[in-house]
């Protein structure tokens, strides 16, 4: 739905007490439909004149924004024309917006940084990795290798979920038939692991295992 901007304000001025729209000379118009292609505040329609020919009209003159003339620049047959833009600065000068437009500045300027800290915020979470699969390779048979994980996790911020280990028979666990392992690490404070999955990394070699994976 095309919203109607003649109801705005213009820097504290009521939009429709600012005389600042398109002119369309139909006889000069031949139709090419660039300014209504060409403007975003959606001032022009096309409509057919004596059932014959497409012609640029100004539907909405108060949603052109005050001080553009895109629309009379692009006009190859210059059959658009705008008033004199000294009718913009007297009622600058009239109104005294200045004042009100430094303070729409400064509302400007801190949304543009609170954007900006949003974005810096969002990126720095898409790059923290708060779980990590991973899967280590070895024999576990002999080895106490969960006790001395839980050691190294004691008191610290991180735990270990949806553990698997895939051994081709209980025997062969006991024999010391190389077997592998499938976890995750999570971080139980929603803190960024990479630190401690490069310890964990140097602790499976430690422990004469083999980190095959992770992801």
């Amino acid at each position: 739905m095309v919203k109607d901007l003649s109801q705005t304000k213009w820097h504290g001025i009521p939009r429709q007490e600012v005389p600042w729209y398109p002119i369309v000379n139909t006889d000069a118009c031949i139709g090419c439909e660039l300014c209504y292609v060409t403007c975003g505040r959606e001032v022009y329609e096309i409509v057919l004149v004596d059932e014959r020919y497409r012609k640029s009209h100004v539907e909405r003159p108060y949603n052109c924004m005050v001080g553009c003339s895109t629309c009379a620049t692009v006009c190859p047959t210059e059959a658009i024309s705008f008033p004199s833009r000294d009718i913009i600065w007297k009622l600058e000068r009239e109104h005294k917006i200045f004042k009100i437009i430094h303070t729409e500045a400064e509302e400007k300027r801190e949304k543009a940084e609170a954007m900006t800290a949003r974005q810096k915020a969002e990126e720095q979470i898409s790059n923290t990795s708060t779980r990590v699969k991973v899967r280590i390779a070895g024999v576990f048979g002999e080895k106490q290798f969960l006790v001395h994980l839980q050691n190294l996790m004691k008191d610290r911020p991180f735990d270990i979920v949806n553990l698997h280990l895939h051994v081709p028979t209980v025997k062969g666990l006991l024999e010391n038939t190389p077997a592998y392992m499938d976890f995750e690490v999570t971080s139980t404070t929603q803190e960024d692991v990479s630190s401690f999955i490069n310890e964990l990394r140097t602790f499976v070699t430690k422990n004469n295992l083999v980190w095959v994976e992770q992801g």
